[in-house]
């Protein structure tokens, strides 16, 4: 995930710029009633908001207004925050804004804590989570200062997870490429969207976890789920089901993944 970031960045770089469980489970239950207007992305660790430049003009050219925000993602603690005052500057500029948070990775992560933490569950409408490590990543353990915060088990994890995952009326869905290291699964109402074919230049290890938002079926399923269709499961999983360890490598353990953790 975006932990292996330093193999690949140059790589989505460049693409990026040449493109400029036990609940009840159902295959159709609507999510919410869409009518998106806004929709504000929220990049994982990158170059900030470069790499997210192509699926913003996809959805711009599909009629959504899109802002793109220029975090780093290695603040967990600060931009919950930030992702919450540019929904409130939205809502203060079009108060009939319907607003969808589009999170790639560690942004899908710190978009849920604004959501769940700071109260955001108010004020957006649908939360689209893109290969978001929802119960941690071993990856996390190894970085430093709040970028560790990710590591399964801190404080940061286990408060973000505790009681409902998906509180209040916004849509949440989920997605994923078909080797994403994390399921990106979320106990209570969630459209758990079919995994995306990784994208095919790439070797199938799942290293496309970082043009997740670049590669053209990614935002597609990102587009799909913006009008308010569950191309995939909903799922109603009870709380305290997910763990860490039932969430990670559900396309299979990668040839080239990091050992796993005692």
């Amino acid at each position: 995930m975006m932990i292996r970031r330093a193999a690949v960045l140059g790589a989505a770089a460049v693409l990026a710029a040449s493109m400029v469980g036990t609940g009840a489970v159902s295959a159709e239950k609507p999510t919410r009633d869409a009518g998106i207007t806004d929709v504000v992305i929220v990049p994982g660790q990158t170059f900030g908001g470069t790499p997210y430049q192509p699926l913003a003009a996809t959805l711009r050219d599909k009629g959504y207004r899109t802002h793109v925000l220029e975090l780093a993602g290695t603040e967990l603690r600060e931009d919950p925050a930030k992702i919450g005052a540019a929904v409130d500057r939205i809502r203060a500029d079009r108060p009939s804004a319907k607003i969808a948070l589009v999170g790639h990775s560690i942004g899908g992560l710190t978009a849920r804590w604004y959501l769940k933490e700071l109260g955001g569950a108010s004020k957006v409408a649908a939360y689209i989570a893109v290969g978001a490590p929802q119960y941690g990543s071993m990856g996390g353990c190894s970085q430093r200062g709040q970028a560790r915060l990710v590591c399964p088990g801190t404080d940061y994890i286990t408060q973000v997870n505790a009681g409902d995952d998906t509180p209040g009326d916004t849509a949440y869905f989920g997605i994923r490429s078909e080797r994403e290291w994390a399921s990106g699964h979320l106990d209570g109402g969630q459209c758990r969207v079919t995994p995306v074919r990784g994208y095919s230049p790439l070797p199938d290890v799942g290293v496309e976890h970082m043009v997740e938002t670049i590669d053209p079926a990614g935002q597609a399923a990102i587009a799909t789920a913006l009008s308010g269709r569950c191309d995939g499961e909903f799922v109603d999983e009870k709380d305290g089901v997910i763990t860490y360890e039932s969430s990670e490598f559900p396309g299979g353990y990668p040839d080239v993944a990091a050992p796993r953790a005692k």
